[in-house]
């Protein structure tokens, strides 16, 4: 976001820790040199306080990691290899099989953006699935050397403390403050949007340190503590990650952003706006970078829009009672203000009373501050935006906005308003730290109110839902499929215990074979997955029909359907009536489909 003024300077009465005299804002790493008649053996006060910087730096992610692994994490580094996460969802196991994708791909000469791997025998474009290319060339070191699931369980273990750390930075660099950029940081990256998003194992929403780095660029770079090309180089780099990391938070930015020039500019003054408005150009330049880099991305985007993507918008935006309710409802004893029989809220848009007390409470005694005036009324857009077209109570609508038709242009209209709560976090972290860090004849209040805030996001976040067992059969693990399965073949694969247990299978052997399904997203999967297929992963073909299938099994070359161990047998009416054969091994039931190709079923 673009901040209105000279963070240098400070706008802001307090001090650093330690000091009443030093501006809270001024920044920790780039003081004056304090004695410059020191002796020459002596290490300058400015060194001094860069390496308290790095060493805070370090205890602040050595502080958040630690809180993570006690939180639930701890069996995703003890035991890196297996499957564990929300092994029940679709979405981990997708995630893992993007993080062996993009790195095969790239190595063997193909197109990321389209894959005839799976949703054999067609293919796919993969325009529209979140395959998290940016974290898959990250990991492909350590997915090379130890395969896909210990890169997704080693990200899952680091998101949260890295996006809280990144917050971290932000506040550190805004206020001074150790402690209260600890608190802010923690108040971002530990936020229901985070937190909610990672039981989910959806790595393109909770790995969020990109946002809070733009942020600190930006504040640097109005302290002009780096030159114009290497902000501009640095910003186009971070702005196309997001992209590729996730085109619609890379969107929902586009949007906030001009807000956020505007309401600088206006509130900069007149010595400080023409700053203003050099920085809004060097971002504009690396806008044209970013997307000259995605052209690609943009244009397979733009060839194969899913119609599935089609939504309402005010059912995915965040209603009013979910700031103050968690959906866990244990906020504090308001679940009775939550009627039963209403529909779910979108996930990560809980904030708590007690935070949103020292929104307020800032706003109120600092209003005076232009950084203070900035913050409150990005907070304010940033909700207002996350509500979508109209505020709603416990799934009521009770106001439409004036604005509301923007909800429902093309491409627009299938955005998640809720998701937008990322940048509400974000502004609502730096207030934290800002506010803590301010002067107070009761700091000690200020802490309380704040630990109440962290403590009930805390206890509202939930639990990963981490199943301590290998999750992939041996018959993967053990290499015992090349013995049974040609490379190349398509195969299908049925697991009702286990979600996408098909491309984890697929990414665990580096694409051995071919797969018919895989489930990549909910409109992809409506549109394009071969009906017997769906019905046996879902419905399990209660009433078969058989020729259909053995229509299927001939069209697309299968040449064995693999069913993990414990499955509900749905399938067996189906397998039964086509004589299939099979043999169990290593927690697998192979079935040839040889029969039906070969000899007519």
């Amino acid at each position: 976001m673009s901040a209105p003024v000279d963070l240098s300077k400070g706008d802001i009465d307090g001090g650093d820790e330690g000091s009443t005299s030093a501006p809270l804002t001024s920044p920790p790493l780039t003081s004056p040199p304090l004695a410059s008649a020191a002796p020459a053996a002596e290490t300058p006060p400015e060194r001094l306080r860069f390496g308290q910087a790095i060493r805070h730096g370090f205890v602040a992610l050595g502080i958040y990691l630690v809180l993570w692994l006690l939180a639930g994490a701890l069996p995703l580094v003890i035991h890196p290899g297996w499957a564990q996460l929300n092994q029940g969802g679709m979405d981990p196991n997708f995630y893992v099989w993007g993080l062996r994708w993009w790195p095969y791909a790239l190595s063997h000469g193909l197109n990321p953006l389209n894959s005839s791997l799976v949703q054999a025998p067609t293919g796919i474009s993969l325009a529209w699935t979140t395959t998290i290319p940016p974290l898959a060339v990250l990991a492909w070191p350590l997915t090379a050397v130890a395969g896909p699931i210990v890169s997704f369980n080693v990200l899952v273990a680091l998101s949260i403390p890295v996006s809280a750390w990144a917050g971290y930075l932000l506040c550190r660099r805004i206020t001074g403050r150790f402690a209260a950029s600890l608190a802010g940081g923690f108040v971002y990256g530990f936020s229901s949007y985070m937190t909610s998003h990672i039981l989910s194992g959806q790595l393109n929403l909770s790995f969020g340190p990109l946002l809070p780095l733009m942020a600190y660029l930006v504040v640097v770079r109005l302290e002009k503590r780096i030159n114009v090309v290497v902000f501009t180089a640095l910003m186009a780099v971070a702005l196309t990650a997001q992209f590729y990391l996730f085109l619609e938070t890379f969107a929902d930015l586009t949007a906030i952003l001009p807000i956020a020039i505007v309401l600088g500019y206006i509130i900069a003054g007149k010595q400080r706006r023409p700053e203003v408005a050099k920085l809004t150009g060097l971002i504009g330049i690396a806008y044209v970078v970013s997307v000259a880099a995605s052209a690609p991305y943009i244009s397979a985007v733009l060839r194969h829009t899913p119609q599935g993507f089609v939504r309402w918008p005010g059912g995915m935006a965040l209603d009013a009672m979910s700031v103050v309710i968690a959906r866990s409802g244990n906020s504090l004893g308001l679940v009775p203000l939550r009627p039963e029989g209403i529909p779910s809220w979108p996930h990560g848009g809980f904030v708590g009373i007690a935070l949103l007390v020292v929104a307020i409470a800032l706003a109120v005694t600092k209003w005076s501050s232009k950084t203070v005036r900035f913050l409150t009324v990005m907070l304010v857009a940033c909700f207002l935006a996350a509500l979508g077209p109209a505020i709603r109570v416990n799934g009521v609508p009770r106001f439409t906005f004036p604005w509301a038709h923007l909800w429902y242009l093309p491409l627009v209209r299938s955005s998640f308003p809720s998701r937008i709560m990322v940048f509400t976090f974000l502004v609502l972290a730096v207030m934290t730290a800002v506010w803590l860090a301010g002067p107070s004849p009761r700091e000690w209040l200020r802490w309380i109110v704040v630990w109440i805030g962290i403590v009930t996001i805390a206890t509202n976040s939930g639990q990963l839902g981490v199943h301590q067992a290998p999750g992939v059969p041996s018959f993967i693990t053990s290499g015992q499929y090349r013995h049974y399965v040609k490379p190349g073949s398509t195969v299908v694969v049925i697991a009702t215990h286990t979600g996408n247990a098909g491309l984890l299978w697929q990414a665990d052997t580096d694409f051995y074979f071919r797969l018919a399904g895989g489930y990549l997203n909910e409109a992809i999967a409506q549109s394009s997955m071969p009906l017997p297929v769906i019905e046996l992963l879902t419905h399990g073909m209660n009433t078969p029909d058989v020729d259909q299938f053995r229509s299927f099994v001939r069209t697309a070359k299968i040449s064995a359907i693999l069913v993990q161990a414990g499955s509900v047998r749905w399938w067996a009416v189906i397998f039964t009536k086509l004589h299939m054969r099979h043999v169990n091994v290593g927690g697998v039931t192979l079935y040839r489909t040889s029969q039906i190709i070969y000899k007519g079923g």
